[in-house]
């Protein structure tokens, strides 16, 4: 293994090699955490492993959480101390078909990767956006949740090239629900909006954290809503986060509007940033 492989554990096994029958691989069976790594510390690492559990439940896959925190003490052990881990949970291995037994036993893979290199620009300036023509199958059960099956992401990914940083997903009655791989917030008479997640979408950790912990200790108003592509040209200013690469003001989205990062999301930017420096420009 390389050097970047080789900060990698199979069942807490010094590995980068899964079962060929792992359901995970045959199936998208699983779910899976992308976790920021700074100073050695894993950042909101508890809101992490409580979507993992969440996640674990829906699809009845028996996660032991305190296995998952020696997985990722081994691995801090020996990686470097900047840099994003992934944790991904499969429901172990099985044999042809989709049925499922009950005692079998999960598989975990827990690996490093170095930090992302994203211009500091899109945090200070903004990103220019699309609108996707894939849309989001709703399917309440496993709304909100980070399975491993990322098929609709995927496809939207393909429909862009370098000309945007992002491109906003739909559902299959036109809501905006999120980026394909951040989470949006819409500033619009002194509060904030995010898509509701009820019927699809990925409900991201720092969207929790923002809506849940830093709005609310900055008096900021926040509330879930159904946000249609047209409302987003009557709102004041956008944003997209994720928890790796923190909150990117959005300036402009291809045939929808233009906007420039104003002082309702550079508060928040700066709050968080206070919080996480590696969030900072």
């Amino acid at each position: 293994m390389s050097a970047v492989e080789g900060f990698c554990l199979v069942n807490g096994q010094w590995s980068d090699v899964i079962p060929a029958r792992d359901r995970g691989l045959a199936y998208g069976h699983g779910i899976f955490e992308t976790i920021r790594l700074s100073d050695g510390k894993l950042l909101m690492s508890e809101l992490h492993l409580e979507r993992l559990k969440r996640g674990a439940e829906r699809l009845s896959i028996p996660v032991d959480s305190t296995i998952v925190q020696s997985y990722l003490e081994m691995l801090l052990s020996r990686c470097p101390d900047h840099g994003v881990v992934k944790v991904i949970c499969t429901a172990g291995e099985g044999a042809r078909g989709y049925r499922t037994y009950p005692q079998t036993p999960p598989n975990f893979i827990v690996h490093w990767g170095p930090p992302p290199d994203y211009p500091n620009h899109w945090v200070t300036e903004g990103i220019s956006a699309m609108v996707c023509e894939q849309r989001l199958a709703s399917f309440p059960r496993l709304a909100g949740i980070k399975h491993l099956n990322r098929l609709e992401q995927v496809l939207a990914r393909m429909e862009w090239q370098d000309q945007f940083q992002e491109g906003l997903m739909r559902d299959n009655e036109g809501h905006i629900i999120e980026g394909t791989m951040t989470n949006l917030f819409c500033f619009r008479d002194g509060g904030w909006l995010t898509p509701s997640l009820k019927s699809c979408g990925v409900a991201g950790v720092m969207r929790q954290y923002l809506m849940d912990k830093l709005m609310p200790a900055m008096n900021c108003p926040v509330r879930e809503s159904q946000l249609s592509l047209e409302s987003l040209s009557g709102m004041e200013e956008l944003f997209v986060c994720n928890s790796i690469a923190g909150i990117w003001p959005v300036r402009h989205i291809a045939d929808v509007g233009q906007w420039k990062p104003g002082k309702a999301t550079k508060a928040v930017s700066s709050a968080l940033s206070e919080n996480f420096a590696c969030f900072s420009a």
